[in-house]
């Protein structure tokens, strides 16, 4: 009989160390499983790191780039209305041929350019890769709304050249000559240079001035919010 309860207690005692020996193993399982989860998510998280810095970045270049190119628009647009305001107050006096198809080719070639915001149009979307950026959402909407802005004044004046000072200029038989800035060369000077003070340039140069300035102060909207959106991009 004291054998037979030895035998039993021997099997109880091994078969509590399987038992144990099998919580361990399944134990060792879930913490190597829990270990490579963590290390997968840190991983990936270190990824979108990365990738995040790496769009703020080209970000930060894509708006730097636009706004030299619109600051050297913007200065150079002040100077044509500076000219085109002396020009209409009749303080600006021009008896040469070739100084007057000079000065009606050097306002009507206003400066412009088309911006290019694939990344903020990134941002701006459900793909975008900077998250968790509350201040950076709202820089770049007031940034988008300044662009849409400034594409819709160039819109009327672009509108203004092709539509009525292109075939004002035509008819004037001094079309071509308006982008070409060898006059001293060109059989259009006699023609251009002759609507210099002529009320029908004079209204089309009116025109020109309004949505020039307008122009220019929302190029001026889009440098002011490309700056403070760069601020906030330097922050993160």
């Amino acid at each position: 009989m004291p054998n037979f309860f030895r035998k039993l207690r021997q099997k109880e005692m091994k078969g509590s160390t399987y038992l144990k020996y099998a919580i361990g193993e399944i134990f060792l399982v879930v913490v190597g499983i829990l270990i490579a989860l963590s290390l997968n998510s840190w991983s990936e998280r270190l990824k979108e790191n990365k990738k995040e810095k790496l769009t703020i970045e080209i970000l930060s270049d894509e708006i730097s780039k636009n706004m030299g190119a619109m600051s050297e628009d913007f200065l150079n647009n002040n100077l044509i209305l500076d000219s085109l305001t002396l020009y209409l107050k009749g303080e600006l006096i021009k008896t040469d041929a070739y100084a007057k198809a000079q000065f009606i080719s050097y306002v009507l070639n206003y400066n412009w350019g088309i911006l290019e915001y694939p990344t903020l149009e990134q941002e701006l979307g459900p793909s975008r890769i900077i998250k968790n950026a509350a201040d950076l959402n709202s820089s770049f909407k007031d940034l988008n709304a300044a662009h849409l802005a400034l594409d819709f004044q160039l819109n009327y004046l672009n509108e203004l050249f092709n539509n009525q000072t292109v075939p004002f200029l035509l008819e004037a038989g001094a079309g071509t000559g308006l982008i070409n800035t060898m006059f001293q060369f060109n059989s259009e000077v006699p023609n251009l240079s002759r609507l210099y003070g002529t009320e029908a340039l004079n209204n089309i140069l009116s025109i020109q001035q309004l949505f020039l300035f307008s122009y220019n102060n929302r190029i001026k909207r889009l440098i002011d919010e490309s700056n403070e959106t760069l601020v906030v991009l330097k922050e993160l």
